[in-house]
Order: C-alpha cells, then structure tokens, then sequence
C-alpha cells in the first residue's frame, strides 16, 4: 500500500494566499500575519480536511521548508520592488504603462512562489485518502458556492456598487479618503469593466472536478502528480479568447484608473500613499532573514 502522505491542494494554495495577501497589509498586520504563518495555514487548512498526526507533522516539515525559502529569497525582492515603486511615486506624474512594469514584477513573484510549492503539491496530494478526498470535495464545493454568492448575486447595479465599495476601501488604505473627483473615476472605472467572473469560476470549478477526479483513481504518486500540476495552476491559454480578451482591456482599464488617481492626489494624499510604500518596504527589509525558519505546530488543526 502506497504511503499517505500529507494534505491537500489548498494546504499549499493557502500558503501562497497568504503570502502573497501580506503585500496588502501594512505595519504590525504585516509582520504579525507574516510571522505567524506557520499557525494560519495548519489553521485554514482545518477548514477543507481533517489531518491525523502523522499528516500534521508531514506539514509542518514541509511548510517549515517552504517559508525558510521564502524568507531568504523572496522578501529582499519584495522590498526592492517597494523601493523602485517609492521612487516612481516621487514623480509628478506616471501612466498607465509604467505601473504595468510593477504589475508584472508582481506576478514574476506569484510564479515563483507557485514553482517552488508546486512540487511539494503533488507529493502531498498523491497521499490522501479516499475518506480526506470526499472531504476536500464538499469543502471544494462549499466554497464555490460562497464564491458564487460573493461575485454574482444580486443585480448588475448592486454587482456594480459592491465592486466600487471594495476599490474605494482598497485605496483608502494608500490615499486615505477619495476627493469627489477621484471617486467619479473609480465609479466610471467600474462601469467600463466588461464581465469576466462567470467564466473564470467555470474554469476554477472545471478544475477542481477534475482534480478530485484525479485524485479518486488510486493512481500512485508519480502517475498523479504528472495530471495534478496543470489542474493547480490557471491556465489563460485555456480560457476561450473572447474571455482573454475581456481581461486585457479591465486590465488595462484598471492601470490607467490607478494612474489616473496618482495624477489627480493631492499633497496629502502623495505623502501618505509614500509613507505607506516606505514602510511596508522597511517591513519586509527587516524580516529577511538567514536563519531557518521554525515551525511549533502551535496551530495544529
């Protein structure tokens, strides 16, 4: 009998969800939520599957790996990346085309990140069991639903004024309160975006039928592994190209909002969203570390 191993696809989902979410937080909430990494993931990884002891232990020696990497190769990036945009926001002005070099930078990031899990993934999936996989797919489909309920109920107005509500409070952290002006740009900003939610969660559903169908053939850990990768990491390229075409021109709106809002700051506005950058920068300066990370299981589910 093959050995099982550990988790699930979102352990290590979760773990790049996190990581990756710390670049939105600021001050203490940076190094608080980056420092306990090591409680959150055993923590929202109880939410999708239920571990033994030896399940548990097998992550907490993987994630101890994986953030001990983390912390000495990626965050020194982080910071450089906060310190080259510390710089562009000392301009008068910038457009659209110079945040895109920022944007891309960013998700340089994301793909690093996703390679060095991605390996650890196939291993730890290959080793549930037939039980955690029947777990994983009714937490799967919990989830779904809620996702569902959050992006497309209600009317196109109330989807419209839910996603101006979230911008506004996405930008009151770097700007603190929005001038009339700035507002009527975020609200036109959300008019002009065509719809792309129905398709991308068509396509995050479609995968995880697939994976838990995967999952459920029995097959040992090298056959798995080969089919569990592409069903973990979206693909553009297999989105219909209507759909990939939606998304350029939001993101290219979205940019061209985000530059139009920089331009239109006024000195307060400037010297805040500079001191935010400055000290989420200092944060991640502070944390890269040399030392190998330590994992209590304090946090064990």
């Amino acid at each position: 009998m093959r050995q099982r191993l550990s988790t699930m696809p979102k352990t290590l989902r979760a773990l790049l969800v996190i990581l990756l979410a710390v670049l939105l937080l600021g001050g203490c909430s940076l190094r608080f939520a980056y420092g306990k990494l090591d409680w959150l993931v055993p923590w929202y990884v109880r939410d999708f599957v239920t571990l033994d002891a030896g399940q548990r232990s097998d992550l907490y020696r993987r994630l101890a790996v994986q953030l001990t990497w983390h912390c000495r190769t990626q965050l020194a990036d982080y910071a450089a990346g906060l310190r080259d945009a510390q710089t562009l926001f000392s301009s008068d002005r910038v457009d659209a085309a110079q945040l895109e070099v920022f944007l891309r930078r960013g998700e340089a990031w994301w793909r690093a990140v996703l390679g060095a899990l991605m390996p650890d993934a196939g291993a730890l999936l290959a080793g549930l069991s037939p039980a955690q996989v029947d777990e994983l797919d009714v937490s799967l489909q919990r989830r779904m639903a809620d996702a569902r309920q959050d992006y497309l109920s209600g009317s196109e107005a109330e989807q419209h004024a839910a996603r101006v509500k979230r911008m506004q409070k996405r930008l009151h952290r770097w700007l603190g309160a929005l001038s009339p002006q700035q507002r009527g740009r975020v609200e036109a900003w959300s008019r002009a975006l065509l719809p792309t939610t129905e398709t991308w969660l068509l396509d995050r559903e479609r995968r995880q039928s697939a994976l838990v169908d995967v999952l459920r053939t029995g097959a040992d850990a090298a056959a798995l592994s080969s089919h569990i990768r592409p069903l973990l990491l979206p693909d553009e390229a297999r989105l219909p190209p209507a759909h990939r075409e939606r998304q350029a021109r939001n993101r290219a709106l979205t940019l061209q909002l985000l530059a139009d809002l920089f331009n239109e700051a006024d000195t307060g506005q400037r010297r805040r969203l500079l001191g935010e950058v400055d000290a989420l920068a200092s944060q991640f300066e502070s944390m890269a570390c040399t030392e190998p990370v330590r994992v209590s299981g304090a946090g064990s589910p």
